[in-house]
């Protein structure tokens, strides 16, 4: 299957679109009313419900900091991958943030072969473009990018890296009502090449309904939500040659528990996959067992 190599020149144009965006002071806002204050918004945005497995929607106010560690396992037929993730989260402004993620892979196995270490960290900078606000309703676009860098080994068995850096480019869109609230993201993560060995790009289409069940005193929030997570994955190129047992679609259906206060906000959830198409000689994926603990500061 071919590959599609990054193209510099709308690469290029990507970024001046971004950065003209954020050039504007303020993104498009239309407000028509502060929501009423029950339900998802007794507490500020950043403690409001979210994705736990989706990219994106990490827009916090100025000078907010949150701090997260998220441990996750992804299981299949004789292999499992057990990631320990710590990030950084700052608002820049309140429209714009940024991510710091170093994720380390605390036990990966494939059949006979485990490995551990360092994983590819990553950058991630996100722009709220739009905004609009009601009496029972919030609305939110953002627009994400991320420098992965090369910080894990591709040379491992299994890999904890991609061995080169890669781009994502993406886009989030979120709208919350103080009982329901819902969100989709969509992007693609691109691959550069290094000593003729090159994994296989990723295309993520991604969807959340979520319920808050209850508020205590206004001071917590629980909620569950399920998302439908879903990657499709070109084939890798390893040393000029391309590996047929690579690549391939997979979904997961995963339903999750929020529970959050002005400061602190945990989401634990397990997931299935509920459907894969993997190219070649693959084994199949099964569960997925995640959580997120996060902690602001400011």
């Amino acid at each position: 299957m071919a590959y599609i190599k990054p193209n510099k020149a709308f690469l290029t144009e990507v970024f001046t679109l971004f950065f003209c965006f954020f050039s504007v002071s303020n993104a498009a806002t239309t407000k028509l009313y502060d929501p009423f204050q029950i339900g998802n918004f007794v507490l500020p945005a950043s403690q409001q419900p979210g994705p736990l497995i989706a990219f994106g929607q990490n827009i916090i106010d100025k000078n907010q900091m949150q701090l997260f560690l998220e441990p996750d396992d992804y299981m299949g037929i004789q292999k499992h991958a057990v990631d320990v993730v710590p990030g950084i989260l700052y608002g820049i402004t309140d429209n714009f943030s940024i991510f710091l993620n170093i994720p380390y892979a605390a036990n990966y196995q494939e059949g006979r072969q485990h490995s551990d270490g360092l994983e590819d960290a990553f950058v991630q900078l996100e722009y709220a473009f739009y905004n609009k606000k009601g009496k029972n309703f919030t609305d939110q676009a953002t627009f994400v990018t991320s420098v992965i860098l090369p910080t894990g080994d591709a040379m491992k068995d299994p890999p904890t890296g991609a061995g080169a850096p890669s781009l994502f480019l993406g886009g989030t869109f979120n709208r919350t009502y103080p009982y329901w609230f819902a969100y989709t993201s969509h992007g693609v993560l691109l691959r550069t090449t290094h000593n003729n060995t090159r994994f296989g790009n990723n295309f993520l289409y991604q969807f959340g309904l979520g319920r808050n069940l209850f508020d205590i005193d206004s001071r917590w929030i629980v909620a569950l939500q399920a998302e439908l997570d879903g990657q499709y994955a070109k084939r890798n190129v390893i040393s000029g040659i391309t590996d047929p047992n690579s690549g391939g679609n997979i979904v997961y259906l995963t339903p999750s528990l929020w529970i959050s206060s002005n400061k602190l906000a945990i989401q634990f959830g397990v997931g299935k996959a509920v459907s894969q198409n993997l190219y070649g000689n693959q084994t199949r994926e099964t569960y997925l067992v995640t959580s997120n603990f996060g902690w602001t500061l400011g």
